[in-house]
């Protein structure tokens, strides 16, 4: 009977244990979001950036583009999310844009957005829009 009971602790232990293992695993990473209007940004190690882009509407040809990519050393390449904010089924409804960047090592790095109208820079000046965003990862 004994040894039953130290069998049941054990698994219960284990099982204690491989729980609290994976729900640490599986803990966000932590994140900076700023806007894309944002001229810099220092971010703590181990903390990624993401820059918002707010809405855009990719059924009609607006998005956002990198057109200088951060140094590899420091931040590691563009990861674009996008959530299509309409209902299921239907055409033509905004998404939310952000880009997300997972920081590689330390140092101070600069990225650059260029807004895109149907796949090229509009031909309206009063149209066109840049972003700019310094980074130090500490």
């Amino acid at each position: 009977m004994a040894m039953r009971i130290l069998v049941a602790r054990f698994v219960v232990v284990a099982v204690a244990a491989a729980v609290g293992m994976g729900l640490s695993g599986c803990s966000a990473a932590a994140e900076k979001t700023v806007d894309y209007t944002t001229s810099s940004v220092s971010l703590a190690p181990g903390e990624s950036l993401v820059v918002d882009f707010g809405e855009v509407n990719h059924t009609v040809g607006d998005e956002w583009v990198i057109t200088q990519e951060p140094d590899p050393s420091v931040l590691g390449p563009g990861d674009e999310r996008s959530r299509y904010l309409g209902e299921d089924g239907e055409a033509g409804a905004p998404s939310e844009l952000s880009y997300r960047f997972a920081p590689v090592g330390t140092g101070t790095t600069v990225i650059r957005f260029e807004y895109e109208f149907r796949g090229s820079v509009p031909e309206d000046v009063n149209d066109r829009e840049t972003a700019e965003i310094t980074v130090t990862v500490k």
